[in-house]
């Protein structure tokens, strides 16, 4: 999707450039910009690349259909809802643990695989009786592929833990 960059660029006290680029990326305006001016770099030169917002767009877009002098305003009706705004509470060591206000609804992390025990507390990661397990697989199949499958972990895991525990010693 093209976007709409606004570019200004300056040599000390004189403009070089200020104008529009419809692009779909930052790096085809510089450029665009750097073909403008005729120059590979622009070491030396004061220049801004900024994204024309969309709703400013929608201001200009809607002076325009109501005449263009500013007088009246057009009845523009917006695409998006505005998000509501949370209410500004205290995060400090003063604030009051016991009347905390309500939060929005938050997001439940999602559930562990079945195949995953609990993780133990002195233990990060899924715990020893967890990679006990993982060891005897591997030493079954010797795949380290199909043991992760089995297990739900990524290969790099695996191999990782192999390496530090020397699993290949004791087969």
């Amino acid at each position: 999707m093209n976007k709409l960059y606004w570019i200004v660029c300056d040599d000390k006290d004189t403009n070089v450039f200020e104008g529009r680029y419809q692009g779909r990326t930052r790096g085809e305006a510089l450029k665009f910009l750097k073909q403008t001016i005729g120059r590979k770099t622009l070491n030396g030169l004061v220049f801004t690349i900024t994204e024309i917002p969309v709703p400013l767009i929608r201001e200009i877009v809607a002076e325009i259909l109501a005449g263009g002098d500013g007088s009246q305003t057009a009845s523009v009706v917006p695409l998006a809802r505005p998000e509501p705004v949370a209410s500004p509470g205290r995060y400090d060591a003063f604030a009051d643990a016991a009347q905390a206000e309500p939060r929005p609804a938050e997001a439940t992390p999602p559930k562990a695989k079945a195949s995953k025990p609990a993780k133990k507390v002195g233990n990060p990661g899924h715990g020893d009786d967890h990679w006990n397990n993982v060891k005897a697989y591997w030493l079954e199949c010797r795949s380290v592929k199909q043991t992760a499958e089995h297990f739900g972990l990524s290969p790099n895991s695996i191999k990782t833990r192999a390496r530090r525990e020397n699993w290949k010693e004791e087969a």
